[in-house]
């Protein structure tokens, strides 16, 4: 029995909609036989056949898109501290981190940058809509002797969070607040901690702009994970609920994402998403390092956010 037109113009249609001919060369869910088999006996059954089926394989098609969302990297911190005295402070007392000579006294934790604009900070980070820093280290114990030993100054002494980890918080000599956690599961820098009135809606505005995993660490603390796919260093964003003030000339001034793609696409992108960008996008020369191309954004609450795009570098680099 020949297929009826309106059963053509459908078959046309989902091949359309799961991505043209060339849907049934790719390896999925449904093997190229089964596919070319069911495409074929679609033609003659009943249009509810078809529209059940093809429902089926669009929910599929759906569950793939949204394991394998695009997600924007976590790329750096910037602090207001000085530079020279803070970045030796840093690689000394908190693990991790490496110098790299794109520019003076910058560190790397992973494929994340921890810059350093100088000592301007009208005050530190408690308080401020970016609230601290988080860094997982072997031996907190450990940790918190060498601490001691030189004065370093303890806000929260080391406590258990049950079904969590260990945990300390801690402050620069410069107002950056910093929780120390034993996570063996990610060394290094662990997680970004933000402070906002309302946290549903600013997890919401990070996936939406930025992609990302919403998910509970270890099953108990709520955050996006920015994970560490294809060279970069997973991160988490954690939000406390409570008021705050912009995050710009405090100790933790910006945190930035990256850019994969050209920064006038991304610009694009984010501006179709209603972002307020506060700068156009420009490029600066570094001393030591490629050229790279940034703008920043206004976030929740005042969140200063940067998005940089560095032309030739690899994660890491």
């Amino acid at each position: 029995m020949a297929p009826e037109p309106r059963d053509q113009i459908y078959f046309a249609e989902t091949l359309r909609v799961l991505g043209g001919p060339g849907v049934l060369s790719k390896t999925g869910p449904i093997s190229q036989f089964k596919a070319v088999r069911v495409l074929r006996g679609l033609l003659m059954r009943p249009l509810a056949c078809l529209i059940l089926v093809v429902s089926v394989m669009a929910a599929g098609a759906a569950t793939a898109t949204a394991q394998t969302r695009a997600m924007m990297p976590f790329d750096h911190i910037h602090l207001n501290e000085p530079a020279a005295e803070a970045s030796v402070w840093w690689e000394k007392n908190i693990p991790g981190a490496r110098r790299i000579t794109e520019a003076p006294d910058r560190l790397m934790y992973g494929a994340v940058r921890v810059m350093f604009l100088g000592a301007r900070s009208s005050g530190g980070s408690q308080g401020s809509v970016i609230e601290h820093l988080g860094f997982s280290v072997q031996d907190l114990d450990a940790k918190m002797r060498d601490l001691a030993a030189i004065n370093t100054k303890v806000i929260e002494p080391i406590k258990t969070v049950n079904g969590l980890y260990k945990t300390a918080l801690i402050e620069s000599p410069w107002g950056t607040r910093v929780q120390l956690v034993q996570d063996p599961e990610l060394l290094g820098l662990h997680h970004v901690q933000l402070r906002l009135a309302d946290p549903e809606s600013a997890y919401a505005w990070l996936l939406d702009k930025f992609g990302g995993e919403r998910t509970k660490i270890k099953g108990q603390a709520d955050s996006v994970k920015y994970a560490g796919t294809g060279g970069f260093t997973t991160v988490y964003v954690l939000i406390a609920q409570g008021e705050s003030v912009p995050s710009q000339g405090r100790a933790v001034d910006h945190i930035g994402w990256r850019s994969t793609a050209a920064i006038n696409d991304t610009k694009a992108a984010l501006e179709g998403k209603q972002v307020q960008l506060t700068s156009q996008p420009r490029p600066l020369t570094l001393p030591g390092g490629p050229p790279i191309n940034y703008f920043y954004i206004a976030g929740p609450a005042g969140a200063r956010i940067e998005i940089v795009e560095r032309p030739g570098l690899k994660p890491g680099e």
